[in-house]
């Protein structure tokens, strides 16, 4: 393979032909931060305003991002797979690049394959990989190939415990340990439950708001959104969400993240206007202010 070219600067370029090209450069420039130690989402902070994007490019690249962190594992072992070199031993950013075309191809199934092909070989050849740009091309139709013949391109070794750990993308101890404790078709369920996309749960404050005009300000937004079964002021939303801090209603104080569960102790206190209620571990205060919100602030 030919030796990988000196690496573009750590920043958007201005010739991006379109926002689906941009969002995978805002993607592969989180990844890069985050290989050098950057928290996920404070390298998405710190990124995400030298792009312009719309609302689903963002989501999309939020997506990629915390995917391919979640699914680090399983991306290096396809690198492995179809690479003349193992994962660990390709250029740093050629093997980010391969990340984000395996897990558009894997896991992603609203980006039609030959979308994915040509946006990733133009990433490649716009952080300048010359020649490594037709690597990336080669190895992702390699994947398409092998996924058309019915078959997972994805080899598993044959221990049991090993295989789901590269299935899943988990170190081979977190298997281990688990497998102590269940079975193996229980640790499988598990690693399945915890690979699943978090589900976004906000408490719509009824002091400001109704529940039905945040329902309908984040479905026009383009997201996925639930009023919750059994908790009144709740609001599920499904699939990436981009930055919370862009959606709508998010200025104005019409919700807050709130995980259902931690609204449902609200209403079982059950408080009354004109009570005094103490919270005695307050921190942030998310369960302090829905207190007060069902008392009506008296």
């Amino acid at each position: 393979m030919p030796s990988t070219p000196n690496s573009a600067p750590n920043s958007a370029p201005n010739s991006a032909p379109n926002s689906a090209l941009s969002a995978r450069q805002l993607a592969f420039f989180v990844l890069r931060d985050i290989d050098k130690g950057a928290f996920a989402d404070v390298a998405l902070e710190r990124n995400i305003g030298k792009f312009t994007l719309a609302p689903a490019d963002r989501r999309l690249a939020t997506e990629l991002i915390y995917g391919i962190v979640r699914r680090q594992r399983t991306l290096d072992a396809l690198i492995d797979q179809l690479g003349k070199r193992p994962a660990d031993q390709q250029p740093a950013d050629l093997r980010r690049i391969l990340h984000l075309g395996f897990y558009q191809l894997r896991y992603l199934d609203h980006v039609p394959d030959h979308a994915v092909v040509d946006t990733t070989v133009q990433l490649a050849k716009h952080q300048r990989l010359g020649k490594l740009s037709g690597v990336v091309n080669g190895m992702l139709r390699q994947y398409i190939r092998l996924q058309a013949a019915d078959s997972d391109p994805l080899e598993l070794p044959t221990d049991t415990m090993q295989a789901l750990g590269v299935f899943h993308s988990y170190p081979d101890w977190i298997i281990q340990a688990w497998h102590q404790r269940l079975p193996a078709e229980d640790v499988a369920k598990l690693c399945e439950w915890f690979n699943q996309t978090p589900k976004i749960d906000l408490r719509v404050n009824r002091l400001r708001t109704t529940v039905e005009q945040v329902v309908t300000a984040l479905s026009d937004h383009g997201l996925t959104v639930t009023s919750h079964a059994t908790i009144p002021n709740a609001v599920r939303i499904v699939g990436p969400t981009g930055n919370v801090r862009k959606l709508p209603g998010y200025d104005e104080g019409w919700w807050m993240v709130q995980d259902s569960s931690a609204q449902l102790v609200s209403y079982l206190v059950d408080p009354q206007p004109g009570e005094t209620i103490i919270d005695a571990c307050a921190a942030p205060g998310g369960k302090a202010t829905h207190l007060a919100e069902m008392m009506g602030d008296t």
